[in-house]
């Protein structure tokens, strides 16, 4: 079978399960108690998850590979385990890692780079610039970063494995601290080393906001060409395009803006924000603009959806909560306490349904009627003192545990979903006729949002 036919079965696959258990899927854990969301379980779960401890729920989000099983799952329980284990994409970053070059500035002045920047920051930067750097590019060693912040990213790979960077960004202020930073690790590698003075490119950030509704490549070509400070004399001119984590229908248009340059040789994006996709018949799509999803035909013919909370549950941190569910799960009473004040204010103010409640809170560390003073603030309305205290309130909070076990059944096919959204990327590349692939890149436990798209012309 070769990568397309594979690929157009696997989402196939998967889209049958995603609709087959849409109720779960799409069901928003803050209307548990509102709309019995319990009751939307199979009657073989419901049975078994009443009885079964919070603590050996984490082997259900667990199954990157074959695993002896040690709890008497329901059957189809069992099947959905099986099937994943063949049609979710790993998130398992590989056993062996690249070659380390030594020769580079990265790898010889690595705190330099580090100084200032946040553990998550720190390791995807490294690992996507390290990525890069095996890339066989050739000469195409320019590069532009879509997106780019405060440039770490282009300061990472300018400065510590040279490449030519040009980042765009709209954020003035992320622009004008981004040079700051420029000038400050160029001041500092050099007086560890003298000799670099001669040797590092600058990054160059520009203050852009590129219309990815209306791709003009030729535009956007010469505008990095003048960023760049690139003749224009008719020699070719060839880059590659990069995002670290652009958020929502940035990544697709990054994708179409890769097969619509001319001069764009390549292309590595690591994605994240699915529920901002546009897609059809949503409230998300302005009028005129292209669907985010799906973007193969295949999909599109196939009339393949994902409802915003499926695509919204495809972002979490699945492995950061399995570690709650092992040690920590008494933080998670958060989602009975939220469900509950749901709630409550569906029947004082039905005008406030799913607002938003204030995030932040350890449910573990205070009362409930401490966490509802508090997680309200800024909606304009208190919850009366005799709804927190009620009997219908105080019988929703005693099943808390129902709430995590519900959760955790909808998060076992947030991979799922989100194996359906890279493989419509992965076949849209190919069905263009390029070579294509995903790989995971970073630690999920650091950074979920782990697998990076590459794509060459």
């Amino acid at each position: 079978m070769n990568v397309e036919a594979e690929l157009r079965e696997k989402i196939a696959q998967a889209y049958r399960i995603v609709q087959l258990y849409r109720g779960l899927i799409d069901a928003y854990i803050v209307d548990f108690y509102r709309l019995s969301h319990w009751n939307r379980l199979p009657p073989c779960w419901s049975r078994c998850f009443a009885d079964i401890p919070i603590q050996q729920l984490p082997e259900l989000l667990s199954f990157d590979r074959r695993e002896n099983e040690v709890h008497v799952w329901p059957l189809s329980v069992l099947t959905l385990r099986a099937l994943f284990r063949q049609l979710v994409h790993t998130r398992s970053q590989p056993t062996e890692k690249p070659a380390s070059h030594s020769n580079v500035v990265f790898r010889q002045q690595t705190a330099l780079f580090q100084k200032s920047v946040k553990l998550k920051k720190r390791h995807e930067v490294e690992q996507f610039a390290i990525n890069c750097f095996h890339e066989p590019l050739g000469t195409c060693r320019t590069l532009v970063d879509v997106g780019s912040g405060q440039g770490n990213l282009a300061r990472t790979l300018g400065y510590g494995f040279g490449f030519r960077m040009c980042g765009l960004e709209q954020e003035a202020s992320f622009v004008h601290a981004a040079r700051q930073k420029d000038a400050e690790l160029w001041r500092r590698l050099t007086k560890n080393d003298p000799t670099l003075q001669q040797s590092l490119i600058n990054p160059v950030h520009l203050q852009a906001r590129v219309d990815l509704q209306n791709i003009d490549p030729i535009g956007f070509e010469q505008m990095v060409r003048t960023a760049l400070n690139l003749e224009t004399d008719g020699s070719p001119f060839q880059f590659g395009l990069i995002g670290l984590h652009p958020c929502g229908d940035l990544a697709p248009s990054l994708l179409r803006l890769f097969l619509a340059c001319s001069g764009c040789r390549f292309v590595k994006l690591v994605c994240c924000c699915y529920m901002k996709l546009s897609v059809t018949d949503s409230v998300l799509k302005a009028a005129g603009n292209v669907d985010g999803f799906p973007l193969s035909n295949f999909c599109r013919n196939s009339d393949v959806r994902l409802s915003y909370e499926a695509r919204e549950i495809a972002c979490h941190a699945i492995e950061q909560y399995r570690e709650k569910l092992r040690a920590d799960y008494h933080e998670l009473k958060v989602h009975a306490y939220r469900a509950a004040i749901e709630s409550i204010i569906v029947r004082s103010r039905p005008d406030l349904q799913r607002s938003g409640l204030k995030g932040g809170i350890k449910a573990a560390d205070v009362t409930f009627e401490e966490y509802c003073h508090r997680a309200v603030v800024g909606l304009g309305f208190s919850i009366p003192p005799e709804e927190i205290h009620s009997e219908e309130t105080l019988a929703n909070i005693a099943r808390w545990e129902d709430v995590v076990k519900f959760y955790t059944l909808r998060l076992m096919f947030a991979p799922l979903i989100e194996t359906i959204l890279l493989y419509d990327r992965l076949l849209f590349l190919h069905e263009k006729g390029l070579k294509a692939r995903i790989d995971v890149l970073f630690d999920p436990y650091i950074s979920p949002r782990n697998h990076a798209i590459t794509a060459y012309k």
